[in-house]
C-alpha cells in the first residue's frame, strides 16, 4: 500500500483486563483536536526468517507470523490529558503527571488514517489492534531566530489480539466492498459510523510503512 500523507490517528484505550473499548476511551488526534501528527513508521511486520533443517537441508523457511512489530510515533502535539491515559501516567493535585517503577501503559488500539498514494483522495486505514504507548523522548531545545518546537516521540509496541490472534489490519476506502462500520467494528469492536460511508474521525476528547505529513493535514 503506498500512501500519501498522514492525515490524523485514533487511539482507543482497552478497559482493564479486558479486550473491549468504551466510546469515551476513543480519542482522535488532529488539529481540531489540538493535536498534530507527523509520522508513524511501522518496522517488523514481517518475521524472522527462520530456516528450519532437516536431511541435510532446508526443510521449510520458517517464515509464519509476523516479527516484532513497533511503531515510531512522532505527533507535533497530542493533548496532555490524552498523552497521559495512554502512557498511563500518575496524576496528582497542581495540574502534575508522573511516570515511576510502577507506570504500566494501558493496552491501545491505533489507527492511522492517511490516503492512498495513487488517488489522494481516497482514505487509507491502517491500524493495530493492541499494543502499548512509551515515551522515547522528551527534547526541549532553545529557539534561536526561529521558534523551535519539541515533537512528541513515542513507540508503540504491539501483540496480537487475544480473540483473534491478529495484529495488524489495514484497509483502502476506494474497496468494493469498503464499510467504514465494519472497519471500526474489527479494529475497536463497536461502530462509531452510522452509516457505511468512509468515515472522518470524529469521536473527541476522549516491510515499513510511513505515513508522513504532506502538506497541510485536513481535519
Amino acid at each position: 500500500m503506498a500512501l500519501s500523507g498522514f492525515e490524523s490517528a485514533r487511539i482507543g484505550i482497552y478497559t482493564d483486563n479486558t479486550e473491549t473499548i468504551d466510546k469515551e476511551n476513543i480519542f482522535t488526534i488532529e488539529p481540531k483536536e489540538k493535536g498534530s501528527v507527523v509520522s508513524a513508521t511501522i518496522s517488523n511486520l514481517s518475521p524472522t526468517i527462520t530456516p528450519i533443517y532437516g536431511s541435510d537441508q532446508e526443510w521449510k523457511a520458517g517464515s509464519k507470523g509476523h516479527g516484532a512489530i513497533s511503531v515510531a510515533f512522532i505527533a507535533n502535539a497530542i493533548p496532555q490529558e490524552i498523552r497521559q491515559k495512554i502512557l498511563g501516567m500518575a496524576t496528582f493535585d497542581g495540574g502534575i503527571s508522573g511516570i515511576g517503577k510502577k507506570t504500566e501503559s494501558p493496552y491501545c488500539v491505533f489507527e492511522m488514517i492517511s490516503h492512498d498514494a495513487t488517488d489522494e483522495s481516497v482514505g487509507a486505514h491502517l491500524a493495530l489492534v493492541k499494543g502499548t504507548f512509551h515515551l522515547t523522548t522528551v527534547a526541549p531545545k532553545t529557539n534561536t531566530n526561529t521558534t523551535v518546537y519539541d515533537q512528541e516521540q513515542l513507540t508503540f509496541s504491539a501483540t496480537d489480539r487475544d480473540s483473534d490472534g491478529f495484529a495488524y489490519f489495514e484497509a483502502l476506502e476506494d474497496e468494493k466492498n469498503y464499510d467504514a462500520s465494519k472497519w471500526e467494528t474489527k479494529i475497536f469492536g463497536i461502530p462509531l459510523t452510522t452509516d457505511g460511508a468512509a468515515s472522518t474521525p470524529s469521536v473527541s476528547g476522549s516491510t515499513t510503512s510511513d505515513p508522513k505529513v504532506s502538506g497541510t493535514p485536513t481535519a
